[in-house]
């Protein structure tokens, strides 16, 4: 996608800055996602249906991809203000391309 943008070099820069930042708050969310599927595991095996404790770990896990979502989108944003007007154009068109792409396509 940057490529695609033709970014200038601060652009680039800044770009690379984002996507470090970025990269620290996704890991950081995937190894909770991780915990919680741990605990959703054990839940079910404790339980054996959607018992308290499998509802429980369900609501974290949720909560957390929520959090996951909205991060990522955050950062989506924060790259599109390094736009000039007319990269923001393209970025846009390739996102909601992204969003709406039926993914059984591929």
């Amino acid at each position: 996608m940057h490529e695609y943008l033709d970014l200038d070099a601060d652009q680039k820069s800044r770009l690379e800055a984002l996507e470090r930042q970025f990269a620290v708050r996704r890991t950081a969310i995937e190894l909770e996602l991780r915990s919680y599927n741990a605990l959703l595991a054990e839940a079910i095996e404790a339980e054996h249906g959607a018992g308290p404790r499998v509802n429980a770990a369900v609501d974290r896990s949720h909560q957390a991809m929520g959090r996951l979502q909205k991060e990522t989108l955050a950062h989506v944003f924060a790259m599109r203000e390094l736009l000039r007007p007319d990269q923001a154009k393209r970025f846009d068109q390739a996102v909601v391309k992204a969003l709406t792409e039926d993914s059984r396509e591929h």
